[in-house]
């Protein structure tokens, strides 16, 4: 059977109101269709990766993927160490909540780290000190390591993105951009996310790797903004799992 994921959904305690535990994150993607997802901790400048891990140990459906600070030096990156002997399998890195310049130098010990443990490195891209065209120098740093750019550099560097990943084959683009097409706040069920569409048509499908955020959108709705493109049924199963299952090393 073929495999079907979502690379980055969230476990939430209040959210705009909403909690989103475990059984509630895999209804929601057991409605688009899909086996796995990749859990991350509510985005805070302390997030929970304990109760993560806690919440997801010996779950077959969750890849469970850490939120890591910089700022903790090395005391963060033993504790990586520590997340990873416990069953992470994904490192999040996020200037936009912990207020770092992507490519400065105290992020590379945990790069580093992350690509000698051999877990997938998510990174948050968008604007100023997270600027896409920034995760071309941690990209090269780990060639044998999988590092999917969050957003796709959206909203203003989609075209950094793309360039990034023409130059580093270990990158993939994320999905996670509804919230940046003009339709996206009156009806999430009309965007066209025409990015998606040009990352496959220049790059291959198997470099496009779907992501919902949710709860921000659920999965459903991502998905079928993607269907839209009728990109074809061989590119949507790789965008919608088959790249998923190759980075996480899946069995399908």
């Amino acid at each position: 059977m073929a495999v079907t994921g979502d690379f980055e959904a969230y476990l939430t305690d209040d959210w705009y109101g909403q909690q989103i535990t475990v059984k509630a994150l895999l209804e929601c993607e057991a409605e688009a269709g899909f086996d796995y997802a990749v859990v991350m901790p509510q985005t805070k400048e302390e997030p929970d990766n304990d109760g993560l891990l806690e919440k997801t140990a010996d779950n077959p459906h969750t890849l469970p993927c850490v939120l890591m600070d910089p700022h903790r030096g090395e005391e963060g990156v033993e504790a990586l160490k520590d997340y990873v002997a416990r069953g992470a399998q994904g490192m999040k890195l996020m200037g936009a909540i912990h207020k770092f310049e992507i490519d400065d130098p105290m992020v590379y010990p945990f790069v580093d780290t992350a690509g000698d443990l051999g877990i997938v490195i998510s990174i948050h891209s968008g604007v100023r000190n997270c600027s896409a065209d920034r995760i071309d120098v941690l990209a090269k740093r780990v060639p044998e390591s999988p590092v999917i750019i969050d957003h796709m550099g959206y909203p203003d560097n989609f075209d950094a993105a793309m360039q990034v990943c023409r130059d580093n084959p270990n990158t993939y683009m994320g999905t996670t951009v509804l919230r940046f097409h003009k339709l996206w706040a009156n009806n999430p069920e009309e965007t066209i996310p025409m990015g998606v569409k040009q990352a496959v048509e220049e790059l291959g499908p198997e470099r496009v790797v779907f992501g919902s955020n949710l709860p921000e959108y659920r999965p459903m709705q991502v998905k079928r903004a993607i269907q839209r493109l009728d990109l074809g049924a061989e590119a949507e199963a790789l965008i919608f799992g088959g790249t998923l299952g190759k980075i996480y090393d899946l069995d399908g």
